[in-house]
C-alpha cells in the first residue's frame, strides 16, 4: 500500500489499533528502510542498527492501541530510535568498563579458558537444538556469523520480514533455554570477552 498523505497514514494507524496486521506490515515497509539508515547512520553498525530497528517495531506493535494517530507517527519513531541508540551506547560504554575492570583483576590460563569455552559452546549448542531448523539457520546466520539481511535473503531466497521473524522467534526461544544458564554462561565467557 503506498502512503500519499497523512490521512493514509492515519488511516493505517487507526487500523493497526485494531490489530490489522496488513497495516503493520504496510507501517513497517514504509517507515523501516528510512529508519534503518538513520540508525546505521548514528550507531555506525548494520547489526546493531537492525537489532535497534526490530526492538522499535516490536514495540509499535505491543503499542499499538495507544498511538495517537493525530500525532506525529514519524516523530514517535526517531524519538523510540534516539532512546534505544542511547542506551545501547551506554550499554556499550558500561561493557567496555565492566571487561576492563574484570581484565586488571584476572590472570590468563589458557586451559582453562578452553574449557570454559566448551562448557559455554555446549551450553549454547543445547539451546540452539530448540529451535526450528530455519530459526536456527538464520539466527546463526545473522548472530552468530555478522551477516547482513540482505545476504542472508540473498542465500535462503527469503524476505527480510521473514528473517526478522525467524531472529525474534529465536530470541524468544533461546531466551527461555537459557534463562536458568544466563549467570553460568556469562561466567564461563568473561575471559574470552577479556582477551578481545
Amino acid at each position: 500500500m503506498k502512503i500519499s498523505s497523512n490521512g493514509d497514514e492515519r488511516e493505517l494507524l487507526l487500523r493497526l489499533q485494531h490489530n490489522d496486521q496488513e497495516a503493520f506490515r504496510a507501517i513497517y515497509e514504509l517507515y523501516a528502510p528510512r529508519l534503518a539508515a538513520k540508525l546505521i547512520q548514528l550507531l555506525r553498525s548494520e547489526e546493531l542498527a537492525q537489532d535497534i530497528l526490530q526492538d522499535i517495531f516490536v514495540k509499535i506493535w505491543e503499542i499499538r492501541q495507544a498511538i495517537d494517530p493525530d500525532l506525529s507517527f514519524v516523530g514517535l519513531l526517531y524519538k523510540m530510535a534516539a532512546n534505544l541508540s542511547k542506551n545501547a551506547y551506554r550499554k556499550s560504554m558500561y561493557d567496555k568498563a565492566l571487561y576492563a575492570s574484570f581484565e586488571e583483576d584476572l590472570g590468563y590460563n589458557p586451559i582453562e579458558d578452553s574449557l570454559n569455552q566448551s562448557d559455554a559452546k555446549a551450553i549454547l549448542d543445547a539451546a540452539l537444538n530448540t529451535l526450528t531448523p530455519r530459526q536456527k539457520e538464520v539466527y546463526v546466520m545473522h548472530k552468530m556469523e555478522g551477516r547482513s539481511y540482505q545476504e542472508i535473503a540473498e542465500l535462503l531466497k527469503i524476505s527480510s520480514s521473514a528473517i526478522n521473524h525467524h531472529i525474534q522467534e529465536a530470541g524468544k526461544k533461546l531466551k527461555m533455554a537459557l534463562k536458568n544458564q544466563y549467570l553460568e554462561l556469562i561466567i564461563l565467557l568473561i575471559p574470552t570477552f577479556l582477551k578481545k
